[in-house]
């Protein structure tokens, strides 16, 4: 004898549960029901949203429902589970918006630490892993979150004397032009990681060291290096990877003497009026966000400058403002883990363009990562046009080619031993 298939069978709840959520997601989504804001902060990323109008039908069986035509409508989006291109959308935006996302991260990330707690209970190790799926450890003597050793290797010699071949290509084929490299070290990189111990094939700065010993003829270099742990912590953020104001500080008074070797009109330094901290702020930067750890957060804290007057252009549209404004004016989040370093000095991008109002006749390009971006305005200050790129966005950049088009006196490179002289992938600059 056939039964119902929602009555007589002891799988009935489980069924039920399932087309529930089948139809109800589905609606979610379309409703902006879901990931929270919290959420996509954390993750750094613009959840994917299921619209009607990218689907007609979903729109159609929307508006039968909607209409009390609910066979009609729920037989529709039925059909739309057997469609390969909508289920690949669906499943993309079930992913970003699915509702409790964070939480269901929180708690897992919980389960995680309780794990690692337990396997560390028995070791006297002030340093334990703050996840179990990334390479970032917390240091509970200075309460901080830190990167793994960088390693020095066989093969990372080899990626230096490309980057070294790379640097003496690029002098020999613009002789007229003032190549520079800021070199700023970071604790996975230096001697004063509290891991190295543990990790036999940790940098401890060889790297530099081999890159110095075979420097290319005609490359001024600048190095910002830490003498011992303090440093780290007076220059750096504790939860995130960037420099704090002090380390920025230093970093524009250190390239402002490398540039005014071969500079000698180079207007004077900027002065900094004040170190403002911005009420409401705990800065959870992105070793925080990467891991979810539970940790105090840093202060954040920005200069304040009397900036001449310019205009920015970013990838080829004007800015009304530059976002730091927006700051001064109170207008910021105050949502936990907000990427506060980016969103007041500006979101990592392909090319941008600084002119300043000024009797300055000279140009400079940059190239860097987001560290770069605080920087920007202030080296930016002493010259007429200053192009800010990175190369890990504008993918097909070539130095001649740029050339051709922006009149530019002094390159300016600054970066970590990845983005100075490692890294061949993104960080090696096309001739």
């Amino acid at each position: 004898m056939n039964k119902n298939l929602l009555s007589g069978n002891a799988d009935s709840p489980v069924l039920i549960i399932f087309f529930a959520i089948l139809f109800i997601v589905p609606l979610l989504i379309v409703s902006n029901f879901g990931a929270s804001p919290e959420t996509n902060v954390v993750e750094a990323r613009e959840a994917v949203a299921l619209k009607p109008a990218s689907s007609p039908n979903l729109q159609r069986a929307l508006s039968l429902i909607a209409e009390g035509k609910y066979k009609e409508g729920a037989e529709i989006i039925l059909n739309l589970y057997t469609s390969a291109s909508f289920v690949n959308k669906f499943e993309t935006a079930v992913s970003d918006q699915f509702p409790i996302r964070l939480q269901i991260i929180q708690f897992s990330k919980d389960i995680e630490r309780q794990i690692i707690k337990l396997a560390y209970s028995f070791q006297p190790d002030t340093i334990v892993p703050a996840d179990m799926t990334r390479e970032i450890y917390y240091d509970s003597n200075h309460n901080q979150l830190i990167y793994i050793p960088n390693y020095f290797e066989e093969s990372t010699q080899a990626l230096i004397d490309e980057r070294i071949l790379n640097y003496q290509e690029l002098i020999r084929a613009y002789p007229g032009k003032n190549f520079y490299l800021y070199y700023y070290e970071t604790l996975r990189n230096s001697k004063y990681h509290p891991l190295n111990p543990l990790f036999k094939e940790s940098d401890q700065g060889q790297s530099l060291n081999y890159f110095e010993d075979h420097l290319p003829e005609g490359l001024v270099l600048k190095k910002f290096m830490l003498k011992n742990m303090d440093d780290h912590l007076s220059y750096y953020y504790r939860t995130d990877h960037h420099w704090n104001i002090y380390g920025v500080l230093r970093a524009y008074e250190e390239m402002y003497d490398m540039l005014a070797k071969n500079y000698p009109d180079i207007s004077p330094m900027l002065d900094v009026e004040e170190i403002v901290t911005f009420p409401g702020i705990e800065f959870q930067g992105s070793l925080s966000r990467e891991t979810l750890f539970p940790i105090d957060g840093d202060e954040f804290m920005v200069e304040v400058i009397d900036f001449p007057p310019y205009e920015i252009i970013k990838n080829g549209k004007k800015l009304t403002e530059h976002p730091r404004r927006a700051y001064f004016e109170g207008q910021y989040s105050t949502i936990p883990y907000t990427n506060h370093f980016n969103e007041f000095y500006g979101k990592v991008t392909a090319l941008i363009e600084y002119t300043f109002y000024n009797n300055a006749d000279r140009n400079l390009l940059i190239i860097g990562s987001s560290f770069r971006n605080a920087l920007d305005p202030l080296l930016g200050s002493h010259y007429n046009k200053t192009y800010g790129v990175d190369l890990r966005y504008y993918t097909d950049f070539s130095l001649s080619d740029f050339l051709e088009e922006h009149n530019v006196d002094d390159i300016l490179i600054m970066g970590d031993d990845q983005v100075a002289f490692e890294d061949i992938e993104y960080w090696k600059v096309n001739p």
